[in-house]
């Protein structure tokens, strides 16, 4: 059985979506099924909901930090769209401030950069775990 995930991953500094991109290929290589991803790319939190709708996303990263708009403001406008779909914030500051924000405007978990493998792995497992339930 091969399960097909699109992730969007969304941070203003290209570098930083490239190491997650690597940590995220790492992981699904790593894996025993039969996974494939596709990856898409945004360096601003503007179009993010038509973005989704016309990639048909399936997990998200997002940076807190971006210009223009928010990361968590656009958190909350994919909440209002897109209920159930997962999105893992993603920044360098790890305040608790910052993160009792991103998970009480709907994140479904938060990492830190720089980041470690094992907690992009992590993400990436509870996103499996989360398609078998349903």
């Amino acid at each position: 059985m091969s399960i097909n995930i699109n992730i969007l991953l969304i941070d203003d500094v290209e570098y930083s979506r490239e190491i997650l991109r690597a940590a995220l290929s790492n992981c699904i290589n790593a894996q025993s099924r039969s996974i494939k991803a596709a990856f898409y790319h945004s360096s601003t939190g503007q179009s993010i909901i038509q973005q989704i709708e016309l990639q048909k996303i399936d997990l998200v990263y997002l940076d807190i930090n971006l210009p223009e708009i928010s990361g968590i403001d656009v958190l909350k406008n994919i909440r209002v769209v897109f209920p159930n779909l997962m999105v893992i914030m993603v920044s360098g500051e790890n305040s608790s401030e910052n993160v009792k924000n991103a998970i009480a405007s709907g994140a479904n978990g938060f990492i830190v950069k720089p980041f470690t493998s094992q907690r992009v792995t992590d993400s990436l497992n509870n996103y499996l775990k989360k398609q078998k339930k349903a």
